[in-house]
């Protein structure tokens, strides 16, 4: 049966493939507020498309705030870096379900930014932008980590007790002003930090779920 979400990736090749045209647009994390973002990429035409498909999978009751698609490109860009960097680091890509936009079932209609599904993990990841008031970033954190711990409790509530849900929240900053035309040198680095500590939580709960494995529970007979 069809999960109903915005996108459903089988696979971290299936994956990079749907997402390419963000490679090819050049997208940038960039410095300007949403609203203007929004005005300066509409007619980009995956935008549309993204606009057009929320619509027709009937994923909220309520309208789409346009300034979703734009964070929506954002996380998707630094997805593909995790991705890269795991695929490198040698997990099995095309056991993992990348599932965007997912409505909580029994939710109140909330939905979490991704569930990533591993054999007997899910891994409800939320992103967060972090833009201009510096004094807001740990009221930003923790405002969305409350919100991914309620929807992996809504969520393990729901199915069997052997899953293992899990959740994790990262909080990233703008890379480039579009209107100096200048990289943000400082908030690149930070994002890379930030980067690396998502793939490392990845990477151990990925493995401990290889341990789970029967044959591996063989092979570490003595």
């Amino acid at each position: 049966m069809r999960i109903k979400c915005l996108f459903n990736y089988k696979g971290v090749q299936d994956f990079f493939k749907n997402t390419e045209f963000l490679e090819e647009y050049n997208w940038r994390i960039e410095k300007q507020l949403l609203k203007d973002r929004v005005q300066y990429h509409k007619d980009f035409e995956q935008y549309k498309i993204y606009k057009l498909r929320f619509k027709e999978h009937k994923l909220s009751i309520w309208d789409l705030k346009e300034e979703e698609i734009i964070t929506w490109f954002d996380t998707t860009n630094l997805l593909r870096r995790i991705f890269i960097s795991l695929l490198k680091k040698g997990i099995d890509g095309e056991k993992l379900d990348i599932i965007m936009e997912y409505p909580i079932v029994n939710g109140n209609y909330m939905r979490s930014d991704y569930l990533i599904v591993y054999e007997r993990l899910i891994l409800v990841l939320e992103f967060g932008m972090f833009n201009q008031d510096e004094k807001r970033s740990e009221e930003r954190y923790t405002k969305k980590l409350q919100e991914s711990i309620n929807y992996r409790q809504i969520i393990a509530n729901q199915i069997s007790k052997e899953i293992h849900v899990s959740n994790y929240v990262m909080i990233y900053k703008p890379e480039y002003d579009r209107n100096s035309r200048e990289f943000l040198r400082e908030n690149i680095l930070y994002n890379n930090e930030e980067v690396n500590k998502l793939i490392k939580y990845i990477w151990n709960i990925l493995t401990e779920q290889q341990k789970l494995r029967a044959a591996y529970q063989l092979e570490t007979l003595e």
